[in-house]
């Protein structure tokens, strides 16, 4: 397994991480015992990033998988979205909660990193005036190391939230869609990551 250092994090992470979302979730159909062992699998053979969200539902196999391990083993993001499906805003407390919760579903008293997820555009104003200013005094209480945001791939092709977050500097990581036929977070994103040292993670 290849490692590199994931930005401006210092967190050394392999290069291929492993995702607990998408359409397999990493098999919880079949049961949170089974999706555990893929993930106790992708430890043994070296992969030390592990990406789930409440979302997805996968974080309490995540938790069962990487119990009785040492903690900075492996390194552990989780997300959180920032509004409702009917697209009103989560409110900032929830938000908070939610993040307490998936400690709790992790059994683990912090993540490596936690991401706003899926943030749109237009969502962008509230997130960085609400949100990251209570998220940030959550992380001054230790429950996460560094902070990042995610982008919704299929509603936002052009990366207008994360070109948006690279204005700020409170972003340690961004997840970005980037695939055969989307490549223009070549022109768009990655210099600006580059040039902070921020994080990227891709999806797709």
């Amino acid at each position: 397994m290849e490692y590199t250092t994931l930005g401006r994090t210092g967190l050394n992470v392999s290069v291929a991480g492993l995702g607990c979302g998408g359409g397999s979730r990493i098999g919880l159909a079949q049961g949170e015992a089974h999706a555990a062992n893929i993930v106790r699998r992708a430890l043994d053979l070296g992969i030390n990033f592990i990406d789930t969200a409440q979302f997805y539902g996968t974080e309490p196999a995540v938790g069962k998988a990487i119990r009785g391990r040492a903690r900075d083993s492996v390194v552990i993001s989780t997300k959180h979205k920032v509004v409702h499906n009917d697209g009103q805003p989560i409110s900032t407390a929830d938000i908070l909660s939610g993040l307490d919760r998936s400690l709790l579903a992790l059994g683990t008293d912090h993540v490596d990193l936690f991401c706003l997820h899926t943030v749109l555009p237009d969502q962008y104003d509230h997130v960085i005036r609400e949100v990251v200013p209570a998220l940030l005094r959550e992380r001054e209480k230790g429950k996460f190391r560094f902070l990042g945001i995610t982008e919704f791939a299929h509603r936002d092709p052009v990366h207008g939230a994360l070109c948006r977050a690279l204005e700020d500097d409170c972003w340690d990581a961004m997840m970005i869609a980037f695939h055969l036929l989307n490549q223009n977070a070549r022109q768009r994103v990655l210099p600006g990551t580059r040039a902070k040292n921020i994080g990227t993670l891709l999806m797709f």
